[in-house]
């Protein structure tokens, strides 16, 4: 019965084995350390296949302050859009682990963004983003950049607020990663703060769209 009903797999993370180095929380000894790719997830769910899959970004290597500057700090973040291009247009890199029929698979991507920088670096940024999504940009639906490890009033900030704004009125989502395990409900109270303050007279329809999961990292 379950199998009559078509399943988006909403939350993945994959990366080729030639850039496991951009990853900022991978050390060589981390057993994640390994490509993790299409065809490992297609093996991974060929029981149950899912229709396609969100892929969410891994936390790439990135420098806010090199960003702002002259964009150098953004190289690892545009380096994972430039894969997940490949995935989607169906054009890999020898052993990255996907083929041209797997474009589909990949319903939308939500790239790493700097929100903490302000509007203007975003709106720089963005651009980088969609020149180096070619073809595949339709599929970017939203943005992400993790909270759970940042200091505590990082998501307050008014830059960080404005940012948001600004995600809203292009009409993409924010996912926001909650970690209660670590950071308790001080972070959850904070979230609650920077959704009022996102959306306090903002047009409805210009509103962000919050997309919000839960880690639980032990």
């Amino acid at each position: 019965m379950a199998a009559d009903f078509p399943v988006i797999d909403s939350h993945i993370h994959l990366y080729p084995e030639s850039e496991i180095s951009t990853l900022a929380w991978c050390s060589p000894e981390n057993p994640l350390a390994k490509q993790h790719s299409v065809d490992d997830y297609k093996a991974a769910s060929a029981s149950s296949p899912p229709r396609g899959f969100i892929f969410v970004e891994t936390d790439r290597k990135n420098d806010l302050d090199a960003g702002i500057k002259d964009g150098s700090g953004w190289e690892g973040p545009l380096m994972e859009v430039s894969w997940l291009k490949r995935i989607v247009t169906g054009q890999p890199k020898p052993g990255e682990g996907h083929a041209k029929e797997d474009g589909s698979l990949c319903a939308a991507y939500i790239p790493w963004a700097p929100l903490p920088s302000g509007p203007s670096a975003m709106e720089r940024y963005l651009e980088l983003v969609k020149k180096e999504a070619g073809e595949s940009w339709p599929k970017v639906r939203g943005f992400r950049y993790l909270l759970q490890d940042k200091p505590n009033g990082t998501m307050l900030q008014q830059d960080f607020i404005e940012s948001l704004r600004l995600l809203g009125r292009k009409g993409f989502v924010f996912e926001l990663g909650v970690d209660q395990h670590r950071r308790g409900r001080g972070q959850l109270e904070e979230v609650v703060e920077m959704i009022d303050r996102a959306h306090d007279g903002v047009p409805e329809d210009e509103k962000v769209v919050f997309i919000i999961s839960e880690s639980n990292y032990i």
